[in-house]
């Protein structure tokens, strides 16, 4: 196996979306690619679909789509070509009218006056500088600077301190999202969201407008931290976006809550992406910092299932050269985690306290080590067995073989799942020869390879594991 458990999802940009590109990441090592909607017009992003598509084909393998809505997210206004230069310890005004008067900050948020109130911090320019609320009158607030400098048009607003109310569902999302579903996206991530009813929400709107995408949910908010439990639960996927979450709380916090959300995560199975700055650097320069390196190494070592890409391979210089640095990081890492976890997770918790499903996917895993195995074999309708296995992170590949090619594509963001599409006539129940023969000629497997295969009979009930057992290839 060359390729890594870990998944990669990197973002399209304008000089990636094209055909040579989407091709070029794909073969350096990406699963799943990224359109963000923050940018870009639809028929723009409908031509990159196109092409992520076409080398899905080109390469016999699935490829997943995530759409990312852009979300509620508040900015300034214009502020002219010369911008506000703001001082530390000087006061400044910012109103939410539609036409203020000169000198004071334009928001372009209806309700920001009545979101913040005297001692909340409100961070500009992705949180480079602070400001401190020290009155509210009518559409004005008036806070004075604590960290300061030049604001230019347009730039970002975080409100650490405030509990809005507001849905993260836009009206330009909802459009968004009608075009996602139109063009048949594997996932839709939320931003900003807060409660798990803003989830709830997303779901009932794809499921009447006839979609079947799994929901991201990005955590980036406080209010999300707080509630990660609920979010966890009524989630396919979650996201730690530690861009506006490190404005958010402070920075120190972030590497913690990142461990929180995993851990989580990995008791109700949950898959999760790492995103942001993971190789900054790599924008501007062909070698990241060693600190980067780290930071991907230290995804891997914190059992997450992917690692997200975004101005790296949006707009940097070295997008295929950034996927590659991950691909090498990312190999390192799971080589060491091989060596000191070859016999799977350890639980202080008894198999008797599971259902059968999950105490079958996590005998599966151990079993890996015992007998030495080289793969897992999972058969899977709704992806739940694949995804239950791959909760308790086995240190070798897992493929899992469906007839659904729509499942297949939501299964290649899961960390060391191989999706692989299969008719439905193909049985394993009296013999697994045909499906090997497909492993084989992938080169995934080789003849004498030890494999444990598990799935649940009868065939076609979602979410039921109640089989294993072990193969070796002939």
């Amino acid at each position: 196996m060359k390729q890594t458990l870990t998944k990669i999802v990197a973002t399209l940009g304008p000089t990636t979306g094209t055909l040579p590109s989407v091709r070029a990441l794909a073969k350096a090592g990406v699963n799943v690619f990224r359109l963000n909607l923050s940018h870009g017009d639809h028929s723009t992003l409908s031509d990159w679909v196109r092409n992520i598509r076409i080398v899905e084909r080109e390469m016999g393998c699935f490829l997943g789509i995530l759409l990312d809505l852009q979300g509620p997210k508040i900015r300034v206004g214009r502020l002219g070509p010369e911008g506000l230069r703001l001082r530390k310890g000087a006061t400044v005004v910012f109103s939410t009218h539609k036409k203020p008067a000169s000198g004071i900050i334009p928001v372009q948020f209806e309700k920001f006056h009545k979101s913040v109130g005297p001692g909340d911090r409100v961070y500009l320019n992705d949180g480079q500088f602070c400001v401190r609320v020290e009155s509210v009158s009518g559409r004005e607030v008036t806070a004075q600077v604590i960290n300061g400098g030049l604001l230019t048009d347009f730039k970002g607003i975080n409100l650490p301190d405030a509990k809005l109310s507001e849905s993260p569902l836009t009206p330009k999302d909802r459009k968004d999202l009608a075009f996602g579903l139109e063009q048949k996206v594997d996932f839709v991530a939320l931003s900003f969201v807060g409660r798990a009813a803003d989830i709830t929400q997303l779901r009932k709107l794809i499921q009447a407008q006839g979609g079947d995408v799994d929901i991201v949910a990005k955590i980036e908010r406080r209010q999300a931290v707080e509630n990660i439990e609920s979010i966890v639960e009524v989630s396919d996927v979650v996201m730690v976006a530690r861009g506006d979450l490190g404005i958010e709380i402070p920075l120190a916090e972030v590497p913690v809550v990142q461990r929180k959300i995993l851990t989580v995560c990995a008791r109700q199975s949950r898959p999760v992406i790492i995103a942001t700055q993971m190789l900054e650097s790599m924008i501007e320069n062909a070698r990241p910092t060693r600190a980067e390196a780290s930071d991907v190494a230290n995804a891997v070592f914190c059992k997450a299932d992917a690692v997200m890409l975004s101005g790296e391979t949006a707009a940097g210089k070295y997008p295929v050269a950034a996927v590659k640095v991950m691909v090498e990081t990312l190999k390192e890492a799971e080589s060491y985690l091989v060596e000191t976890e070859r016999n799977g997770i350890t639980t202080r918790e008894s198999l008797a306290d599971f259902p059968i499903n999950k105490g079958i996917a996590l005998t599966a895993v151990r079993m890996t080590g015992w007998l030495n195995a080289q793969a897992i074999v999972v058969f899977t309708q709704s992806g739940g067995t694949a995804k239950m296995v791959s909760s308790f992170h086995p240190m070798v590949p897992l493929f899992a073989f469906t007839a659904r090619q729509a499942q297949a594509r939501k299964l290649v963001l899961i960390r060391g799942v191989f999706p692989i599409w299969v008719d439905n006539k193909i049985s394993f129940v009296e013999d697994m020869s045909e499906l090997f023969e497909i492993l084989k000629s992938k080169r995934w497997l080789n003849r004498g390879d030890r494999v444990i295969v598990t799935t649940g009979l009868p065939l076609g009930i979602p979410n039921w594991t109640n089989v294993i057992r072990v193969e070796t290839v002939s």
